[in-house]
Order: C-alpha cells, then sequence, then structure tokens
C-alpha cells in the first residue's frame, strides 16, 4: 500500500519524499489516526515514525488547528525544524520556540506548527493555558523520556494540562523503547501501535578477547585487537562506526587511538576544524586526521556541530561519544560498537539501564543506505560477557512518572495555582489524579506533599489564602511566568533584600537549584573558601564551596578571560563553561525581572549583569557587541583599536576596520552597516 492509497494529496505525498510504499505499521497508524483518537506508536528507531506524525499534522491543519511538536532537547528541535521545513511546500506556517521561557505565547496564533523542548511548552501552557483550545495535536517524540527524571516530569505536566483544559486535544506518543506502552495507552485512553519491525536488519553481537560471538552464539575470530579489527572492517567496506564509552577522557583517548590505526590505512586527508582559543583544538585536528574524532558535552556547541556534520557528510568515519549523544541528535553508522557497558555511579560501578543499551544499538545501520546494521557490546572479562549476552533477551525497564517527588508537586503547585486551574488543595489533587504519576501510584502518595507544597509557598509569600482560595501573589506569579523553581526564586528574593555586589549577585545565582553547577573538590577548596570569605559569607556548607566555583568561573567569563584559560583554572571544557553561562543567563535575567519590581534602584546593574553574562564581556563593550557576528573576541579587538562606540564604528572607514585582526572586508562593511542600523534605530544617541 502506497500514501496515495489512502488519499493523500499529491503536494504532501511530495513534502514527504514520494509516494513509497508503506511498512505494516505505518498503514496500521494511518488508518487508526482516521479514529481521531490518542494514539501510542512504539517501533525502532528509523522505522518511519516521523511519515506518522507529519500525517496526523498535515490532518490536523487542515481543520484548522495548530499543532504542537515537542522534544526532549533543543538540539532535537533544531534538527526537527529543519526536517520540517519540507512542509512549507503545502503553505504550512512552521516556526521554532526554545527560547525565554518568559515569553508570551500568543505568537502561537501565527502559525499551524510549533516545534519545542516539553519545558517550553510547558511554560507556554503556564503564560497562557487558553492557547490550548487552539491546538488540536501535540506530538510527543522520545515519548519514553516521560520517565526521565529531569525530563519526564516537564512532558507529563504538558499532555496532563492539555487533557484537562481541553479534552479535544489528541496527543501522538512516538518512541523506539517503551516496555509498558500498555500503561502509557490506558493513561492517555488511547490507540496503541507497536512493532519491532527495523527497515534495516540488526546484526547483534559481543567483542570479547578476540572474537565475535553474535546473539545466535556462532562466532569469529580476530587476527588482532578485536575492536579495531571491527572498524576497520566496516570502514574498508565503505561503513561508519559510532563507539560510545562512559567517560570524556576514555572517548579522547580511544578516538586518538582509532585516528592513529587508521591514518597509515586510509587515503585522502581528513578534515579539520579552525579552533583558536579551544583547549581540545590539537587534539581534535589530530583525531580528524584519522577520519576519527571525539563528541562529549565538554566540547563548545559549534565544535559539537562540525563533528557531526563531519560525521553526516561521511568525512568523519568514526566517532566516539559519551551516551549524550543518544539521547541528542540523530546520528546513525552502520557498526555501533557500545565500549563501556558498565558506568561509575553511586559510589561504585554499576551496569548500564537496558534502555539506554538498546537506545545506543538502535543507532546501527541507516535507513536507505546499509542492508545491515551491526550493534556490538565489549565485554573486557568473562562476568561482563555474561551481562552483555544477557542484555540481548532482556526487557527495557518500565517508564515509571517522576512527577511524584516533594521538588516536582511543588513546582506543579505553584503553576496550577498561578494558572487558575488549582485554586484549592481539592483542585490540585483532582489534576494530579489525571498524572501518569496518579495512574502508576496512589493518590495518597501524593496528597500529603500537595498540602506540604502549599504550606511552603504560603510561609515563602509565594500563594496566599484569600477567603479558602488560593491565589497567586505577584512574587508567586513571577516565578511561575519566569519558570523558576520556588527554591531558587526564594534565593534572588532574599537576595534582593540584602547588600548588592557583583560577585555575591553571581555566587547567590550559583546558589540556586536550577543553576548548573561546576564540582568542586579538595583541591578547590582553599579557593573558594577565600572567595566566600570575600563576599562576606561565613556559615557555608559543602554545596557552596560548588556554589563558590561556579561563581569565580562566572567572573572570568564576564571578564572576558580567554576560553582556554578559564578551562585550564576550573579543569573544565568549553560546552562547560556555555552551561554554566546559560543557566546563568536565564537565572540573572529572572533577577533582573524580579529586581524590576522589588527592588528597581538596581534594575540596570542586573540588566548590565545579564547581558555580560550571555555575552561573556566586560561592561565598556556591551554596546559594541549589539552588532550581529560580533561577539566577545570580535568586540574586544574593535575596541582595542580605537573603535569604542558604535558612533564611531559607523563612520569609520572600512579599510581601517579590515586591517583588525578577523575582520574581512564583508564584515567590516557588515559592521559599519548595523552600526548605523542600531544608531537609527536608537534616535542616534549613545548606547
Amino acid at each position: 500500500m502506497k500514501l496515495s492509497d489512502l488519499g493523500y494529496p499529491p503536494e504532501f505525498i511530495e513534502s514527504v519524499g514520494g509516494n513509497f510504499d508503506l511498512y505494516p505499521h505505518q498503514q496500521e497508524a494511518l488508518s487508526k489516526l482516521k479514529d481521531h483518537r490518542n494514539l501510542i506508536v512504539t517501533v525502532p528507531t528509523a522505522a518511519g515514525k516521523t511519515l506518522i506524525a507529519y500525517a496526523a499534522i498535515f490532518d490536523m491543519i487542515r481543520t484548522g488547528k495548530k499543532c504542537l511538536y515537542i522534544v526532549p532537547l533543543k538540539a532535537l528541535a533544531f534538527e526537527k525544524y529543519e526536517e520540517m521545513k519540507a512542509l512549507r511546500k503545502l503553505g504550512v506556517r512552521l516556526t521554532i520556540a526554545t527560547g525565554d521561557y518568559d515569553a508570551s505565547a500568543s505568537f502561537i496564533r501565527n502559525y499551524d506548527i510549533v516545534v519545542c523542548t516539553s519545558e517550553k511548552a510547558d511554560s507556554m501552557i503556564r503564560h497562557d493555558p487558553s492557547m490550548l483550545f487552539d491546538v488540536g495535536l501535540i506530538v510527543a517524540d522520545e515519548a519514553h523520556l516521560i520517565g526521565d527524571p529531569s525530563r519526564g516530569p516537564r512532558l507529563e505536566m504538558v499532555l496532563t494540562t492539555a487533557r484537562v483544559a481541553n479534552p479535544d486535544t489528541m496527543i501522538l506518543a512516538l518512541s523506539a523503547t517503551i516496555s509498558n506502552p500498555e500503561d502509557i495507552c490506558e493513561w492517555l485512553d488511547s490507540n496503541i501501535v507497536a512493532s519491532d519491525f527495523r527497515p534495516v536488519k540488526l546484526k547483534r553481537g559481543v567483542l570479547y578477547g578476540n572474537m565475535t560471538i553474535f546473539e545466535d552464539e556462532s562466532s569469529k575470530e580476530s587476527s588482532g585487537d578485536v575492536v579495531l579489527e571491527t572498524i576497520a572492517s566496516t570502514v574498508n567496506d565503505g561503513g561508519q562506526c559510532l563507539l560510545f564509552v562512559s567517560s570524556r577522557k576514555k572517548a579522547e583517548e580511544l578516538a586518538s587511538k582509532i585516528a592513529l590505526f587508521l591514518q597509515d590505512r586510509l587515503e585522502g586527508k581528513g578534515p579539520s576544524l579552525s579552533l583558536e582559543d579551544d583547549p581540545y583544538g590539537d587534539k581534535i585536528n589530530s583525531c580528524l586526521a584519522g577520519r576519527t574524532c571525539f563528541h562529549h558535552a565538554g566540547l563548545s556547541n559549534p565544535v559539537r556541530s562540525g563533528i557531526e556534520s563531519f560525521f553526516k557528510n561521511r568525512d568523519l568515519l568514526v566517532l566516539v561519544a559519551t551516551p549524550t549523544l543518544a539521547a541528542g541528535v540523530n546520528l546513525p553508522a552502520r557498526c555501533v560498537i557500545i565500549r563501556d557497558i558498565t558506568r561509575y555511579q553511586n559510589g561504585r560501578s554499576e551496569y548500564l539501564p537496558a534502555r539506554e543499551i538498546f537506545q545506543m544499538l538502535g543507532r546501527a545501520g541507516r535507513p536507505k543506505y546499509d542492508t545491515e546494521g551491526y550493534a556490538y557490546l565489549y565485554a573486557a572479562s568473562s562476568n561482563s560477557f555474561r551481562k552483555a549476552m544477557d542484555y540481548f533477551s532482556m526487557e527495557i525497564e518500565p517508564t515509571m512518572s517522576g512527577s511524584g517527588s516533594p521538588d516536582q508537586i511543588r513546582f506543579n503547585t505553584l503553576a496550577l495555582v498561578a494558572m487558575g486551574m488549582g485554586n484549592s488543595a481539592d483542585e490540585i489533587g483532582n489534576f494530579y489524579r489525571n498524572t501518569l504519576f496518579a495512574f502508576q501510584n496512589p493518590i495518597s502518595n501524593a496528597e500529603s506533599i500537595i498540602s506540604a507544597s502549599i504550606r511552603f509557598l504560603s510561609e515563602n509569600g509565594l500563594i496566599s489564602d484569600r477567603g479558602g482560595r488560593l491565589i497567586a501573589t505577584e512574587f508567586g506569579k513571577a516565578t511561575a511566568d519566569l519558570y523558576l523553581n520556588p527554591e531558587s526564586a526564594i534565593i534572588l528574593m532574599d537576595y534582593l533584600k540584602g547588600k548588592h555586589s557583583e560577585e555575591l549577585a553571581l555566587f547567590n545565582l550559583a546558589r540556586c537549584p536550577d543553576m548548573i553547577t561546576i564540582n568542586a573538590n579538595n583541591d578547590d577548596y582553599a579557593m573558594a573558601e577565600y572567595f566566600l570569605d570575600k563576599v562576606g559569607t561565613t556559615d557555608y556548607d559543602d554545596s557552596d564551596y560548588s556554589a563558590a566555583k561556579t561563581a569565580m568561573l562566572l567572573k572570568e567569563w564576564i571578564s572576558e578571560t580567554p576560553m582556554r584559560s578559564i578551562c585550564e583554572q576550573f579543569r573544565v571544557g568549553p560546552g562547560d563553561v556555555q552551561s554554566v553561562a546559560n543557566s546563568a543567563d536565564w537565572l540573572s535575567y529572572s533577577l533582573a525581572r524580579l529586581a524590576n519590581s522589588f527592588k528597581p534602584e538596581i534594575r540596570k546593574e542586573l540588566d548590565n549583569l545579564n547581558f555580560r553574562i550571555k555575552e561573556g564581556v566586560r561592561e565598556e563593550i556591551i554596546p559594541l557587541t549589539l552588532m550581529p557576528g560580533i561577539g566577545r573576541v570580535r568586540a574586544r579587538r574593535l575596541y582595542s583599536a580605537g573603535l569604542t562606540s558604535l558612533e564611531m564604528i559607523s563612520t569609520a572607514e572600512e579599510a581601517a576596520i579590515s586591517k583588525i585582526y578577523g575582520f574581512s572586508s564583508k564584515l567590516s562593511r557588515d559592521v559599519i552597516a548595523s552600526a548605523k542600523s542600531i544608531l537609527a534605530k536608537t534616535g542616534s544617541g549613545s548606547i
């Protein structure tokens, strides 16, 4: 059966790649979409779930309703947004929303499809629950992550709110790895399509000693290192390899080893990246020479994107990554090897959950390119060999709600009160009865936590009881709008009640539960104690050491200390610095927003601090970074060359700017034009 047999018009068929034959589970899903009921589709990776989503979106848009396409990560949102641009040929209005959590949701009325993360969808609904009346379809991609302790509760809140506020909203949940889909199906009152069909056959085995032992217990022997020989065999046959290891250090070491191994065996020169001021620069380019590289969260976003592009374009043949990649962008390969099936956590080495194993192995085999994919586990001992073989017959762990913790219930209780959907303990309890948590647990497990949350929020001035009706205070409404953990908001509010200084502000940002911090160890304690004494903090605990170290890193960042120096001083990667800065960006923005209402005399200083955290600059070059394409490094070069204001840049000669290192003639022209444009918009006043 083809798409045209189901009545889809030629313009839709063209936008999804042609009138191809449908897989049986696609036929079943497309048929069940006609029932206008919620639907769960659980099939392996690369088995055509996207087509099902596009068909559901197309059908819904034709009814005049909006669609939300929800993914777990920003990187996936951008990837999905690029893929879905093909639907614009149908006149579909598409946008992506991953930015500020306090932005109005009114923009959704101008679009047919909004691609966003769970957090962004949740924050939009908090601002305006009525937006759900315009939404006919919510696509929840990677729906198994509803069981993830950090991301899951946000998706669960979105789906529950949609079902309570507008039961007519259709939910399409897509996943490759749900072992208990019946639970989710019953919770959502949905149809289900489940299949283990893979368009590319998967051959699984264990690499042990010098042997490859396949799932069916057949085997083959290698003449040398079994991992390297497996890689060489794949690469020589025109394939690519993806290896997963447990740590950054292992990723770097193994990538270097493989690059050296391949360098003399491959024809042609590998790609390279321009990595000025990047501590990983030499190591990355050394690996790339052997058509190999490593990938982990310590790399900056541009570097990670560059490496991913190399792999997608086949300029890179082997990629060694930490498991964070498995939940991120779509990078399939003919061969996947999980080099480490254990991870150090909870003070000991533990075997990985089956879900993570299958999520990684599922990337083996590229549709349209491979007829077979190869997925291997590496075993270093007889015990790990037995465990590796056991994985192939294991059930994936059930997807369980994580929204019943005190922290999550407190966060959601404030949201419900602020939205007007929970003006009493009974109303909040009734809402929770619609959650996956309540489906999987007695609601009594949540009732006492709900009562404790109401007390906590009341005692800290976030909500008040007006004649038996719970109302969000100005502080509480701002906290909900800013999508802050109430504990973070309380820390920021307490700060506003005391003295203000740049370093003390950074320290309090770093103390917030919402903040991504850098762990401190014994080597950091003396430096952290000096900082804590300097800002006047005398009663501190272990968590304050990490907060102090993080605040010191931010201080270096906004002082324009070179990235390489920051990384060396704090023993982190550029990606860690970016994560800290991104986290502090939102919290410092929130602090400035709260100051506008509760301490307006320092609002301007906090606005400047927020901008400096966002850009990593000193105060004097803030105006220069307003120009597109001018970051901290180029802005400082302009300033050091005597072009210290937008007025001076707007009247400068192109030749004068192009003499500055890093400024081409085109960039020089663009900079002059940008300066003129900004000044025109601001009435030519000084900025």
